[in-house]
């Protein structure tokens, strides 16, 4: 019976031992996190990191003041334009 009680707080010893090594990996990785965690915070606030891309500016051919009338050409000319853009 003796046996049996000293084999299993010889393994209840081993697995506390492995606990207590996984808790120190995990106290030393929430560390770390915590440090890449300020760090982006620090970027975010200076505006480094952007969620929305950068807008590209386009270059949009103008029409010439309207007279009054206008021909079918000038309309077409300026869609292909537009398209080819």
């Amino acid at each position: 019976m003796n046996e049996l009680v000293n084999s299993t707080t010889e393994k209840l010893a081993e697995r506390n031992e492995n606990l207590e090594d996984m808790v120190l990996a995990m106290k030393k990785k929430i560390e770390e996190l915590k440090g890449e965690l300020t760090i982006y915070k620090a970027a975010l606030s200076n505006g480094m990191l952007s969620s929305r891309p950068k807008q590209q500016i386009m270059d949009v051919p103008k029409l010439e003041k309207f007279k009054g009338t206008r021909s079918t050409r000038d309309v077409d000319n300026f869609l292909w334009e537009i398209e080819v853009c």
